[in-house]
């Protein structure tokens, strides 16, 4: 054996850099701050108002009555819903060891499934129960119902979601805590930046509507159509660059959010960034989002069970309690308000209405059990956000071989300018005390703070 080739004892792994993915399991830590938690735990709470409004403001009983406006309706006014159904075998389609795992998709698809109907509302509306209601589910009023919930979602995450990012994004690259307090400011600096660069396609795609909708009247005559015909090619043409740029909106807007948190630039430069990623590396993002929804699945998994299991818990608990006091097996399922309270006349058993005291106590304890299934869900929200801040990094590792580190900071120093001279008595110059002067800078990475130092 040559003397030079020496035994080589490994002593320690580098998990981080031996596989870099890994990464997407670390953001479980931030995910269960408080300060994500309040993030998303507020969006969820605003969200139902914005799309109360839209609906007041434009749906009407003939449209509420369709069964996919509905169904829209009560999960955008119930958005903890969706996720909860992770749960659910039927909604699910990742399976491990008999538990299925696909909360974080389950969020995504609270969020982008109304944007999916306004693109594409079915022709005939159906009651709940299937019957054709014999008239077009397209109108106006539901266009503008969904364009008013749309935009105040994209407001809504734009503010929530850039602060998550940040959050996160500091805590993988500098193992930095953030305040409550530092990532709202940061939120509401950078909120309408996310929204231009989410609204930018989409504000794309309503201009290349104008000329396709001018054709559409033409169509309405015979000659019209063979017109239309003849320059139909161009209808097409539009219509592929709209299906490739809601294909980069559909897969790319969560890093737009995650972009902006990162790298703190402009609307523009994070939308070309998010398609490009989207666009030049979509086989390791498609594999870095299975391993973020089998493992945020695993995650949610136990926690919705928690969830559930406590709320069940505590019915359990105090149903031994009802029973032996009212005497009535059923006493729990009418405070759950399962069944109706029951009272005798003459003889018999009737439906009676329920007493102020019994309305007001099931009210507060679904309003109680509200509190919890929305506490819980903040959790899977604020993982989903912090699981796509770490995707954002690996990706743009692998586009722009940036290291991973490297992250925008809002440059908040004291300099000192140079102390000032002044002679005393005799003429000798004596240094004054210097004074602090405030200086916000414009952003840098940590490379160069670590230059300067």
């Amino acid at each position: 054996m040559n003397k030079t080739d020496q035994p080589v004892v490994v002593s320690r792994v580098s998990w981080r850099d031996l596989c870099p993915w890994t990464i997407i399991f670390r953001a479980l830590s931030p995910a269960t701050s408080i300060t994500v938690i309040v993030l998303a735990l507020a969006a969820l709470v605003l969200m139902p108002i914005g799309w109360m409004i839209s609906d007041t403001v434009f749906l009407n009983e003939e449209l509420r009555s369709d069964s996919v406006l509905a169904s829209l309706i009560d999960d955008n006014q119930k958005p903890y819903k969706r996720v909860f159904r992770a749960t659910d075998p039927e909604e699910n389609s990742v399976s491990l060891l008999g538990a299925r795992l696909s909360g974080p998709r389950m969020v995504f698809t609270q969020i982008v499934n109304p944007f999916r109907q306004l693109f594409a509302l079915p022709a005939y509306a159906t009651a709940i129960d299937g019957t054709d209601l014999g008239h077009d589910r397209w109108s106006v009023r539901a266009f503008l119902y969904l364009l008013g919930g749309c935009v105040w979602t994209i407001l809504l995450w734009s503010f929530a979601g850039v602060g998550i990012c940040r959050v996160c994004l500091l805590k993988l690259t500098r193992n930095e805590p953030v305040g409550l307090d530092d990532a709202v400011e940061f939120a509401l600096d950078k909120a309408l930046t996310v929204a231009a660069a989410v609204g930018t396609p989409l504000l794309a795609i309503a201009v290349m509507c104008v000329p396709a909708f001018f054709l559409g009247l033409v169509m309405g005559l015979d000659l019209g159509v063979l017109v239309v015909g003849l320059l139909w090619f161009v209808v097409l043409a539009l219509g592929l660059v709209m299906a490739l740029l809601l294909l980069g909106l559909m897969f790319g807007w969560p890093l737009m959010v995650a972009s902006v948190a990162c790298e703190g630039q402009n609307n523009f430069d994070a939308m070309t960034r998010s398609y490009a990623y989207v666009m030049q590396r979509p086989l390791q993002y498609g594999l870095y989002l299975l391993v973020a929804m089998v493992f945020g699945g695993f995650c949610w998994f136990v926690v919705a069970n928690v969830a559930d299991g406590a709320i069940g818990l505590g019915y359990w608990s105090t149903s031994f309690g009802t029973r032996l006091a009212g005497g009535d097996m059923d006493r729990m399922n009418v405070i759950r308000d399962i069944a109706p309270p029951m009272g005798i006349e003459d003889g018999k058993s009737v439906v009676v209405e329920p007493s102020s005291s019994l309305a007001g106590g099931r009210a507060m304890i679904r309003m109680w059990t509200w509190v919890g299934r929305n506490a819980a869900a903040a959790f899977i929200y604020g993982l989903f956000w912090c699981m796509i801040s770490a995707i954002y990094l690996l990706l743009r590792k692998d586009v722009d071989d940036t290291e991973m580190d490297e992250i925008y900071m809002v440059d908040e120093r004291r300099t000192y300018e140079l102390p000032p001279l002044k002679t005393d008595d005799k003429g000798i110059p004596q240094v004054q005390k210097p004074e602090p002067v405030e200086e916000l800078g414009s952003g840098t990475d940590v490379a160069a703070d670590d230059s300067k130092h």
